[in-house]
């Protein structure tokens, strides 16, 4: 490209008479999956401009490559451009990430420009080892399925300056946070730190086509031990100091959320191949989180809604990753209308052994009155005050809701079903509108990585001080409510119910589907973690898809979802909650029109209080 020569005069007249929201950098090829060798050609807006460019994800300035003919793209690659005049950016930074699936199976465990260790390890000493490689005996026989895979589920690319995510020195302007990770226990440098990334999602059944500029950090709490988790989640904020102050997209489809303020990039940290834990690392299947954030959707209540991708940070393949809203008064905004403001958003924090319940969004205020009813709601007047009615039980407009009662049994009942071994001292939220308070405090299912583990977990009698497990014994001493429970949980757990077997394995086999063949590269970049990088405690195997996948899935599908709906039962009822017409265990009288039920699924009609008929005679109930 032959350039002219100028003046400053001319540049001044350039930024005010085109703006630079108005100039439009253009390439040849649009951002995706390339196959082979091909030339990509850029074109400037204007005569009177340059173009610089870089290829290592860093941001062009006036000293980076300047453009003269066109870029031959034989291998994945990175490209940044800016059009400029004076040593001046005259418009955004283009990016577009050009994936080659050979480079993808490639992937060697030194790429050019990044460093072989990872800063030190939080609470071991010594320092961490770098990974990038694709494992070649996964690569070497499943080759064919890892490209299948990048065709089947979205790309989404992140593009920064190495030093942004890899940086060693110890500096919150210019440290990496993937080597300064802010743990929450150990070192806790880099809490906080974020950097400025370009995200591009890319492809996949839906076409995405999305380049956006914004802030990236890590999330998460023990996730970001290096010791305990190599592959760390990363969380997106929209702020106008980066790029746009939100994110206009339909990420979740035309029915989902339209506009984002943050997401989360969620890694799969229990249950997943590179865990530190060997147990852990053998039950692996990637579905168990969104397959729970499911479930609530399907039983009809808000949820958190999350995709698949391919993650790539700077061209290099970094893994299967999940896409989530953020749990916040913007989620809540966004899905339920009004402003921010309006609502109280309440999570718990769990450091150093000890958990604490605070307002993420709002105040504690309603939730310290709802705490306060909940523990007096073995009393009928609190129990209904705290949906919003009068001692009489009926609706009263003068009384705010202040839980939403079946809301909160259906997510007690996923967890309680799923036997949730990481919950519930940190891993949920719960919100309320305090504007339009007709509904009262709806908790959302989070985190949920470590359902469907043992198939007679038992966490029924988990008490934990100010969350939903203390909630919900308070609230079982209740007769109203204890019915109430035991009613949806036959509903769910017999018949066509939802957390029945044919309904269970359908959404958990919808989600297995979805990264079937996306297993094998996640199996390739992570699945050696164990054996040939930091074993930790034990030293792993290479976890592929036919070995411990396989074994795990078939455990599923065989024994825990075919029995656990009756396990559950029975567990309910040897707490003394659900009969079955001849436990020698004492039950709660029921009010006098609530449904009893057994194990066979009868509906038993009472007579009156604790006297039901069964087989055409009267029985008392735990008789």
């Amino acid at each position: 490209m032959k350039m002219r020569r100028f003046s400053p005069f001319l540049v001044l007249l350039l930024l005010l008479v085109q703006p630079r929201w108005a100039l439009a950098l253009e390439t040849s090829l649009p951002h995706g999956i390339v196959t082979k060798l091909t030339t990509l050609r850029l074109t400037a807006s204007s005569d009177n401009v340059e173009i610089r460019y870089t290829l290592d994800g860093s941001m062009p300035t006036a000293s980076s490559q300047l453009y003269t003919k066109p870029i031959v793209l034989s291998k994945t690659t990175v490209l940044r451009a800016v059009e400029m005049a004076g040593g001046e950016p005259m418009g955004s930074v283009l990016t577009a990430t050009y994936i080659f699936p050979q480079s993808v199976l490639l992937q060697s465990n030194e790429p050019d420009g990044y460093p072989t260790t990872w800063g030190k390890y939080a609470q071991l000493k010594g320092t961490v080892k770098a990974d990038y490689e694709m494992d070649p005996e996964i690569v070497d026989v499943h080759a064919d399925e890892i490209r299948q895979s990048l065709y089947e589920l979205p790309l989404l690319s992140l593009v920064s300056d190495v030093n942004s995510f890899f940086g060693q020195e110890e500096d919150p302007e210019r440290g990496g946070i993937y080597v300064f990770t802010g743990s929450p226990v150990g070192r806790g440098a880099g809490r906080g730190w974020e950097r400025p990334v370009s995200v591009e999602l890319i492809g996949g059944p839906q076409q995405h086509d999305l380049t956006i500029d914004c802030a990236i950090t890590l999330h998460g709490g023990h996730g970001r031990l290096p010791e305990k988790n190599p592959k760390h989640s990363f969380r997106l904020k929209f702020k106008s100091d980066y790029g746009p102050a939100k994110l206009d997209y339909p990420l979740f489809g035309p029915d989902g959320a339209q506009s984002f303020n943050q997401l989360i990039l969620r890694t799969f940290f229990g249950n997943a191949w590179q865990h530190w834990r060997e147990d852990s690392r053998q039950r692996a299947q990637y579905t168990r989180d969104l397959w729970a954030r499911r479930m609530q959707r399907q039983m009809g209540h808000p949820f958190a809604d999350g995709i698949y991708v391919h993650l790539f940070i700077n061209g290099l393949y970094w893994g299967l990753y999940n896409v989530a809203e953020r749990i916040d008064d913007s989620y809540c905004k966004e899905h339920f209308g009004g402003k921010k403001d309006d609502y109280d958003v309440i999570k718990v924090e769990e450091t150093g052994g000890r958990h604490t319940v605070e307002a993420a969004d709002g105040t504690m205020d309603k939730w310290s009155e709802m705490l306060q009813l909940v523990g007096k709601a073995s009393q009928d007047r609190y129990f209904y005050q705290l949906q919003g009615l009068n001692a009489q039980g009926q609706r009263d407009a003068s009384i705010e809701p202040l839980l939403d009662v079946d809301g909160f049994i259906d997510y007690m009942l996923i967890n309680h079903y799923g036997g949730n071994t990481d919950w519930d001292v940190h891993n949920w939220f719960a919100f309320r509108n305090r504007t339009a308070a007709d509904r009262g405090f709806q908790f959302i299912c989070w985190d949920s990585e470590s359902l469907f583990e043992g198939l007679h977990d038992n966490r029924l009698t988990q008490n934990n001080a100010g969350c939903p497990s203390e909630m919900f014994q308070q609230l079982m001493r209740n007769r109203h409510f204890q019915n109430r429970y035991m009613e949806r949980a036959h509903q769910l757990l017999t018949g066509q119910g939802l957390l029945t077997e044919q309904s269970v394995v359908a959404l958990w086999d919808s989600l297995y589907h979805t990264i079937e063949a996306s297993l094998y590269a996640e199996s390739a970049r992570w699945g050696d973690y164990r054996r040939d990088v930091h074993p930790y405690q034990t030293r792993g195997e290479l976890y592929t898809v036919e070995g411990a996948f396989a074994a795990e899935r078939q455990r599923l599908l065989t024994s825990y979802f075919p029995q656990r709906s009756q396990l559950f039962l029975s567990q309910l009822e040897q707490m003394g909650w659900y009969s079955t017409g001849m436990a020698d265990v004492p039950v709660a009288a029921p009010a006098d029109d609530a449904p009893f039920f057994n194990l066979s699924g009868q509906r038993l009609r009472p007579v009156r209080r604790g006297l039901y008929i069964k087989d055409r005679r009267i029985v008392v109930a735990g008789q």
